[in-house]
Order: C-alpha cells, then sequence, then structure tokens
C-alpha cells in the first residue's frame, strides 16, 4: 500500500494546478499583516502535508528573523512581510524552496507561487526567491525595496515590480 499512496502524491505533485487557497485563516492573516500598525507584522504560509491546500504555518509581529525561524529547509513556504510600517507601508513577498525539497516538489512553485501571488498576497512591491536564509538578507531586501515603485496585481499594473532570481 505505501508504493501506491507514493504514486498517486507523485501525480498530485506533478500537475502543478491543484493548489487550494480557499482557507479563511489564510486570508486573515493576509489581511492583518497588509494593515498598517496591525501587530501581525509577517506571516508564512505552507501546504497541509502533501495536499495542495494552503495554510497558515505562523505569522507574528517580530522582525524578519522570526520570520525566517518558520522556514523550513524540506517545504516550501510563501511568506508575506511587511517590511515597512507607516502610512506608506512597504511589503515583501517571499517564495521560499528549501534547499532540502525533493526535485518533484520543487515544480510546484512555478505555478503555485503565481498563484498565491496574484490571488492571495496581491499587493507587494518585492518579491524574494529564496532557497535558504542566506537568500534574506534584510539590508539587502530594504535597498531593493527603496528602488521599488510597487506592484499590485489587483490594477493588473506590475510596472516597477523587482524579481530577484
Amino acid at each position: 500500500s505505501h508504493h501506491t499512496s507514493t504514486a498517486r502524491e507523485a501525480n498530485v505533485q506533478s500537475s502543478g494546478g491543484d493548489i487550494d487557497i480557499s482557507s479563511a485563516e489564510v486570508e486573515s492573516a493576509i489581511q492583518a499583516v497588509r494593515t498598517p500598525g496591525s501587530d501581525v507584522r509577517w506571516a508564512v504560509l505552507g501546504y497541509e502535508g502533501n495536499t495542495g491546500k494552503l495554510k497558515v504555518v505562523e505569522s507574528g509581529d517580530g522582525p524578519l528573523e522570526d520570520l525566517k525561524e518558520e522556514l523550513s529547509d524540506g517545504k516550501i513556504h510563501y511568506a508575506y512581510w511587511r517590511a515597512v510600517d507607516s502610512q506608506a507601508p512597504k511589503f515583501v513577498y517571499i517564495s521560499w524552496v528549501g534547499d532540502g525539497v525533493p526535485a518533484v516538489r520543487k515544480g510546484l512553485v512555478n505555478t503555485h507561487g503565481h498563484i498565491v501571488a496574484q490571488k492571495v498576497v496581491k499587493h507587494f512591491h518585492v518579491q524574494i526567491n529564496a532557497r535558504n536564509s542566506d537568500d534574506l538578507d534584510e539590508a539587502a531586501i530594504m535597498k531593493k525595496l527603496q528602488s521599488a515603485a510597487g506592484s499590485s496585481y489587483d490594477s493588473g499594473d506590475s510596472r516597477g515590480i523587482i524579481i530577484e532570481k
């Protein structure tokens, strides 16, 4: 029976389109990050087991270092961070594929990460694609934020967005 579950799992993983973003908890966590002055500065999302169902792994009001502690080497995470908390807040979207993620699951990020950006996070100034915590250097991100005009998928206008490879 172990063999069949592995085959089924691979099938779900390679199909690519199966992400479930219906969680109300995910929506409210993102909304809280998007609200200037709220006590939620960041939210880290992940999958429930090997399904495509998006869930909130953790959210918090601390610095980037706290967010980074929630990113697991063997997992795929999507994180949203209010990097500048002011009347003109600035947001960072992090697509995390840990170095230890199996190749068959890594492929999910191409489609899923895009869906999360467009339909879940929606509004951010800089996107960081990270594989390990060295890719999330706060000073470097802040520098990028200064030169980013901002992007909102709501308006369909993505000029000024910086995608870090």
